[in-house]
């Protein structure tokens, strides 16, 4: 599994320009479960992986197949972005505005894309995800 993580951390260093970093982040597997309570207050959602600033760790949900699922292995390329960028200073979500954020989102998906197509792997469900980004600030100042 090292392998693979060190293979996807050199895809994220390649296509953004960050430096390769000493160490490579932690990956967990954690059931799909946690997550959901993680990352969408125990309400439904898709959520399959993320990065913890705190812990500089990323969790994936066990059912992933890492070993031998490219599309998989794309959702760690973009985590391992948010990772290069907390590493640079570039990822602290508490003091970031909303297009901050984002912008940092689009950077990762950037990634993840190009990833999955140099795999012969579809990107239409990450393409819906980047075009309602563009969005997502907008349609918060209108709620506010």
């Amino acid at each position: 599994m090292q392998d693979i993580i060190q293979g996807l951390m050199v895809w994220a260093v390649t296509l953004t320009g960050y430096q390769q970093p000493v160490d490579p982040p932690r990956v967990e597997a954690v059931s799909h479960q946690q997550l959901v309570k993680t990352l969408c207050d125990d309400q439904f959602c898709t959520a399959v992986a993320y990065y913890d600033t705190k812990t500089q760790t990323i969790y994936h949900d066990e059912r992933m197949q890492l070993e031998l699922d490219q599309s998989a292995r794309g959702f760690i390329v973009h985590e391992m972005v948010h990772y290069l960028q907390d590493l640079n200073g570039e990822l602290v979500p508490d003091e970031m505005s909303c297009e901050q954020r984002i912008e940092k989102e689009q950077e990762a998906y950037r990634v993840q894309r190009y990833f999955l197509r140099e795999h012969r792997q579809p990107t239409f469900q990450l393409d819906l995800a980047v075009s309602v980004l563009a969005n997502v600030c907008k349609n918060t100042k209108a709620i506010d």
